[in-house]
């Protein structure tokens, strides 16, 4: 299934390449030339949900989230327990993915309503904050899905 996630893993890697050297050519231009680029805020901030938004399809695919195991130990001598907690957690991220793609598309349909538009970039806003949507609904499915793949960094969670 590696294949269904390359190209949002990519995409995410892009963004993030393309905010660095956005990022260096406003400071550059802003500290040698004093003339700073005019769409990089904006650009910035549509690399920005890019990365985050198509990065969490493989994350959550692969359950690849941050955890904080503080009582990881005491919880192994309740291996019932353990499993009801990874089902609850499985079920908390599942729901939150899916008011986040909620919103976001509520938002992207209430700013296509309002024909609000970037102040230099040639677009709508509401166009970006689609993609966002489409991407937190593909996030919120790859966390339904991962229950039933059981992928690797998502084994002991889920026995």
């Amino acid at each position: 299934m590696k294949f269904l996630q390359w190209p949002f893993r990519v995409i995410a890697e892009v963004a993030l390449v393309g905010l660095v050297v956005i990022t260096a050519i406003d400071v550059l231009g802003r500290v040698l030339f004093s003339s700073p680029l005019g769409f990089a805020y904006e650009l910035i901030g549509v690399l920005l949900g890019v990365a985050v938004y198509s990065g969490l399809i493989g994350m959550n695919w692969t359950r690849e989230h941050v955890r904080i195991d503080l009582i990881a130990k005491q919880l192994r001598a309740f291996p019932r327990f353990n499993r009801l907690r990874a089902y609850f957690v499985w079920l908390l991220e599942l729901t939150f993915f899916t008011i986040v793609a909620i919103y976001v598309a509520r938002q992207a349909t209430q700013l296509q309503r309002w024909h609000e538009t970037f102040m230099f970039l040639p677009s709508e806003k509401w166009l970006p904050l689609a993609v966002f949507a489409v991407f937190a609904a593909l996030a919120a499915i790859c966390t339904l899905l991962s229950v039933f793949t059981a992928p690797k960094s998502g084994d002991e969670d889920l026995k």
